[in-house]
């Protein structure tokens, strides 16, 4: 497949940011562009890799969506990762408190087996875009993301595995301020984003003589592992 390519630092203005910028005002037809641009920089090459959170807030930075989250499937079933991003127009619109209340909710959420936009991209182990806000798969959460004025819900896997052992073990949920109509394009994107995402990054330090260095999370997807 294609190749479709640490958030940016404070103050940085790269082209990459300027094209996110962009196209969260001129339309969805820039996002896919925006989307891959992103996620170049923040990988540094086509063959690297990023974080969860530097991976929804390429796609939140590059779309204008306003929450970029992560479910991770585990012995309980499906809880946050803790990987989180909220865009800077939100904070200014929504307020802080607002937004930090909402991830509050979602981080005590427990989805079970599967609910929401999670049940949805299991069902077809692809991209989903539900309208309104059932997808949140909480009362509270829906409420919460009902006095933000938000309206949809993006779901995107990431898989783990190779042939039959392939399988979903997280899925990047965001929640947007618009119901979209998103083409194979952005599908497409979204997709290329998850396939190039680790929960974290092994260290590229060199190891001491002493200590060999060891991964940051044991969680990482089997198919990108090595």
């Amino acid at each position: 497949m294609k190749w479709l390519g640490s958030r940016l630092r404070a103050g940085a203005r790269s082209a990459a940011t300027a094209l996110a910028s962009a196209s969260a005002t001129t339309g969805s037809a820039q996002w896919p562009v925006a989307i891959k641009t992103g996620l170049l920089e923040r990988a540094g090459s086509p063959r690297g890799l990023v974080t969860f959170d530097d991976a929804v807030a390429t796609v939140c930075d590059a779309t204008g969506w306003p929450i970029g989250h992560a479910w991770v499937h585990g012995p309980t079933g499906w809880r946050s990762s803790g990987a989180w991003h909220v865009t800077a127009a939100a904070l200014q619109s929504g307020g802080a408190d607002a937004y930090a209340a909402f991830r509050e909710t979602t981080a005590m959420t427990d989805l079970g087996s599967g609910r929401g936009i999670v049940a949805a991209v299991l069902h077809l182990q692809s991209c989903r875009f539900l309208p309104g806000l059932e997808g949140l798969g909480s009362p509270l959460r829906q409420a919460q993301a009902a006095a933000l004025r938000l309206r949809g819900v993006v779901g995107v896997p990431v898989h783990s595995g190779t042939g039959s052992g392939r399988k979903v073990s997280a899925v990047f949920e965001f929640v947007t301020a618009a119901e979209i109509e998103p083409d194979g394009d952005l599908a497409e994107a979204l997709l290329e984003v998850a396939a190039h995402t680790r929960r974290r990054i092994v260290s590229k330090r060199p190891a001491s003589p002493a200590v060999k260095a060891k991964p940051l999370d044991a969680e990482i997807p089997d198919h990108l592992a090595g």
